[in-house]
């Protein structure tokens, strides 16, 4: 492997940021001290009724300090979000020599960019300092990134040099997403213990997906650029 290609790198650290963000977010849900949005009651981190923002909340719901869980989803989310910076300045490279894709590609990285400042964003405006901030951001991250993998899931079925397999794997990501954001246009706001419920599995069957395709594509580049 040619460690001195900046480019492996970039891929290696995709699939790092991916990893340590479900091991730290992980660690997380046991330090959370309580509480969901709709009761404050509750003990500990409960995963199908807490969403992903309540680990980076500097005051749990419970209305105690949650110093540690704030900190490590912090740390986490950040580095996820750095990581898309390098990954997506290289990945644009494999389609460079055809004209058409090379444009929708670096239109691709542009959006891939944007989402992991955006996932910056909402790192640093913890949802019960900052709320309209953190949503904002939330919207804009989980638009940018929709429209990146649609773009690169077509640019790799159209370029004969770089396996199918990893655009079969964006276009089931785009649909679980279409699928997470039309549960949201059905179910709107989150008052009930049952719409919570769903917009919260919602939530985390897309982070994993997106975190699964983040290392899935982390591999292929890195595979690709040492081949």
């Amino acid at each position: 492997m040619e460690y001195r290609n900046w480019k492996t790198w970039a891929y290696i650290l995709m699939i790092v940021g991916s990893i340590q963000f479900i091991i730290l977010t992980f660690i997380a849900m046991i330090f959370y001290e309580g509480g969901t949005y709709i009761d404050s009651s509750t003990t500990g981190y409960l995963f199908w009724h807490n969403y992903f923002s309540d680990l980076g909340r500097t005051v749990a719901h419970s209305g105690i300090a949650n110093e540690i869980s704030f900190i490590l989803f912090t740390i986490a989310l950040t580095l996820w979000g750095l990581s898309h910076v390098p990954f997506f300045t290289a990945f644009s490279s494999f389609f460079k020599n055809d004209d058409g894709l090379k444009k929708i590609t670096i239109a691709g990285s542009i959006l891939g960019i944007l989402t992991g400042i955006f996932y910056v964003g909402i790192a640093f405006t913890p949802s019960d300092l900052l709320d309209p901030m953190h949503d904002l951001f939330v919207v804009m991250a989980f638009s940018s990134i929709f429209l990146c993998i649609i773009l690169y899931s077509f640019a790799i079925f159209e370029n004969e040099n770089y396996p199918n397999f990893y655009a079969i794997i964006l276009a089931i990501s785009v649909m679980i997403l279409s699928i997470y954001y039309l549960l949201l246009l059905l179910n709107p706001g989150d008052g009930t213990s049952e719409v919570l419920f769903i917009h919260v599995v919602g939530q985390k069957v897309m982070i994993y997906t997106l975190l699964t395709c983040s290392i899935v594509q982390g591999f292929g580049a890195l595979k690709q650029e040492i081949s």
